[in-house]
């Protein structure tokens, strides 16, 4: 098995997140509207939500009108999407870095994954599965670590060489893979995608209201990226 860092997330770190998803400004008014600016119409899509967290996109895509799987490696949030959507979503336990077994050939019009690529240490495994499960011409919307912040932020050797980070955040210690822009746009080529999109957000206004100090950072150090792409052939 390709190595997943998600075991971060597991007991009550993972329990603390799922309370506090929805309202944390970094993805509320950093991540989140920029992933949404990047979405395709969704009205009658079948879509994965890879690494589906507690469920806020899950729920968001439903509403949109779309036909949702979503996915975890976490048991917890698993039952938090379960309860959150109800019946009307699949909603299964799944580890990304692992074969989509779940899913045939040509199932979804949309991959969506939400600050989930960073917890595995090789992506290629994982991009050539959304690529599989992904219907000719279909998309993958995808958020990330913004790879310069973290050789910035942790001062590591040398930003070419991808590394496993060790943080501790308000949740308990957190470990992720960082990875240079170069080996993302490379390992989405090697899996048959064509990138379509590459934003690195801004904080929205309502960001700067509810907390100034991490807004006035986050505007001067891109803190995230966010890539479309599409699939070729």
């Amino acid at each position: 098995m390709t190595e997943h860092t998600g075991a971060s997330y597991q007991g009550s770190a993972g329990s603390k997140y799922a309370q506090t998803a929805d309202t944390r400004p970094a993805n509320a008014y950093y991540e989140r509207p920029a992933v949404l600016s990047l979405l395709p119409v969704l009205a009658n899509q079948e879509v994965l939500d890879a690494g589906c967290g507690p469920g806020w996109y899950t729920e968001y895509l439903l509403d949109q009108g779309a036909t949702v799987t979503a996915c975890d490696v976490n048991a917890e949030f698993v039952r938090v999407t379960q309860a959150r959507v109800g019946s009307r979503a699949t909603v299964l336990q799944a580890n990304l870095a692992e074969p989509l077994d779940f899913a045939a050939d040509g199932s979804f019009d949309l991959v969506v994954a939400s600050l989930v690529l960073h917890y595995l240490k090789e992506w290629q495994p994982t991009l050539r599965e959304f690529y599989r499960v992904l219907k000719p011409q279909g998309r993958l919307v995808f958020s990330t670590h913004h790879p310069f912040m973290d050789w910035k932020h942790f001062q590591t050797e040398s930003y070419f060489i991808p590394e496993l980070i060790h943080d501790e955040w308000d949740i308990g210690p957190v470990q992720f893979y960082r990875r240079p822009l170069t080996q993302m746009s490379r390992d989405l080529e090697a899996a048959g995608f064509v990138i379509e999109r590459l934003l690195e957000p801004q904080p929205t206004p309502e960001y700067w209201q509810v907390n100034p100090e991490q807004a006035a950072l986050f505007n001067i150090h891109p803190w995230f990226l966010v890539i479309r792409a599409k699939k070729e052939g």
